[in-house]
């Protein structure tokens, strides 16, 4: 008799866990006996979403602990403590005649046309059905996720996004809204030399509805793993270096963890940034200087990985109007 297989957890998955959390895939850790997780809903007696009769409350960790490092907030969790696992592939043909009549509804066919129904999943509260008010109605937004080759799938949704905008009412998003993003962020990430207001500005793949409706389109991609120890090594255990150089290869920012190369003076350095809040924040050409933490790395240039709020940072000094990728 043949093995059981491991269950394949992937970013953007949702599991819940045995004590009721309900907890998000972060990133596809290479790993067959633990997972990267966020703990995204909680019960709670007071809470406002309902998912199979508990109560549960949003939880925004970095917002209300304002944790020293992003690390804080995750958790590497055994896959034993896996009650339920949802996974937005499988779960949005289910999910999709809830959102009938709405704009959710016509952005997931024009997403579907795009790269085929099997590749277009949907995550966030509605992935656990948490997406609709008492009504029956669509509570706020509706999260999607484009699953498949980064490399054929980020080009493809840059070249058709400004049609799909135009054709369902939404926009890019506004400057005013991502000044009230910038104000909530730097709160948050505390160092002043990041650039918030040009990596808000990088998020290509948003869609505003209304002043308060806003979606960011995600990806993943099942062949870019997180390797087991840039997921879970301290940061107190770690070297700090800073490098300055020009973004040369950025097709893996459209995922988590963010992660692009830059070629300075010395060489290519790849960075992962860690803080899942920052979608997109680079683009090829970007000139920028960056503080993180240097881990081992058994490539032939060196890794940098950004988590800590207050040490670390992203600067883009000069600017490009170049592609995603």
């Amino acid at each position: 008799m043949q093995p059981a297989q491991p269950l394949l957890l992937l970013d953007g998955d949702h599991v819940v866990l045995h004590d009721g959390r309900i907890v998000r895939v972060l990133g596809n850790l290479d790993s067959s006996t633990h997972f990267l997780g966020y703990n995204v809903y909680s019960p709670a007696s007071d809470g406002d979403r309902l998912y199979r009769g508990r109560r549960y409350l949003k939880n925004f960790l970095e917002d209300t602990r304002l944790p020293d490092d992003v690390l804080d907030t995750y958790e590497l969790i055994d896959r034993d403590e896996i009650f339920e696992h949802h996974d937005p592939l499988r779960v949005a043909p289910e999910l999709h005649a809830t959102l009938d009549g709405t704009v959710w509804a016509r952005l997931h066919d024009e997403l579907a046309g795009l790269f085929g129904h099997e590749a277009v999943g949907i995550f966030g509260s509605a992935l656990l059905g948490m997406h609709l008010n008492a009504e029956g109605k669509v509570r706020k937004d509706v999260d999607y996720l484009i699953h498949g080759d980064l490399a054929t799938t980020v080009p493809a949704l840059a070249d058709h996004l400004p049609h799909i905008r135009r054709k369902l009412g939404f926009t890019t998003i506004t400057p005013e809204r991502q000044h009230r993003q910038q104000r909530r962020y730097s709160t948050v990430f505390r160092n002043p030399h990041n650039s918030l207001a040009a990596i808000i500005a990088r998020r290509w793949a948003g869609l505003q509805l209304s002043r308060d409706i806003v979606t960011t389109i995600r990806f993943r991609d099942p062949t870019h793993l997180l390797s087991f120890d840039v997921a879970t090594t301290p940061t107190s255990e770690l070297d700090e270096e800073t490098i300055t150089g020009i973004v040369t290869h950025a097709p893996y920012t459209a995922t988590f963890p963010p992660t692009f190369t830059v070629t300075t003076n010395s060489g290519e350095v790849e960075i992962s940034v860690f803080w899942w809040k920052f979608a997109t924040p680079v683009r090829k050409g970007d000139a920028i200087t960056a503080r993180g933490s240097v881990l081992p790395s058994s490539r032939k240039h060196q890794f940098i990985r950004i988590t800590h709020f207050d040490l670390h940072y992203l600067n883009i000094h000069e600017t490009t109007p170049g592609e995603p990728l």
